[in-house]
């Protein structure tokens, strides 16, 4: 009787344990200083990944038909392929060790910064063109970036000198 209830009590423990540790999971899911911070961290550790995924999705259509999946479908078809290359294991060990659920996740969050610091430019851009200059520049635009949520371009414009100075290291391979 005493061994059942001891199993019990740990597996009460254990999830307790659980859900304490998934409340302090780290936001990835919005552009915030530490999610961007971890991004700034982890981009070359895990490029190796991300040019493999893109490598499969080289078509503008296979692009499209990937991003409209769901996270989950995207994070499923991202594993099999990184499991098809035997890179699997290391992507999910480089991508928990920088706070990350998955590679996709991780892909999820630049591609919001990417489109975040694209609606930045076009729409400071666009205060300094002609009306009909600036109409032709949403026409030519990605629907994504014009979708950007004015929350976002806020944050790149907040923080656009700790990026301006990421982007530089980076390409000079600091």
């Amino acid at each position: 009787m005493s061994r059942l209830i001891l199993r019990c009590l740990a597996g009460v423990m254990f999830i307790l344990c659980a859900s304490a540790q998934a409340q302090f999971l780290p936001d990835n899911k919005n552009l915030n200083a530490q999610s961007v911070q971890r991004w700034m961290q982890s981009n070359r550790d895990i490029a190796e990944f991300v040019q493999v995924i893109d490598a499969a999705n080289a078509s503008d259509a296979d692009l499209k038909a990937f991003e409209a999946l769901t996270p989950v479908e995207q994070d499923k078809k991202i594993n099999a392929l990184l499991d098809s290359k035997k890179l699997l294991d290391s992507a999910n060990q480089v991508a928990l060790k920088h706070g990350w659920k998955s590679v996709g996740e991780y892909m999820r969050l630049s591609t919001k910064l990417g489109n975040a610091i694209a609606a930045y430019f076009l729409f400071g851009d666009l205060g300094k063109v002609t009306e009909e200059q600036a109409q032709q520049l949403k026409e030519k635009a990605d629907p994504a970036v014009l979708a950007v949520p004015r929350s976002d371009i806020d944050f790149i414009k907040r923080n656009e000198k700790a990026l301006q100075k990421y982007i530089q290291a980076y390409g000079a391979g600091r």
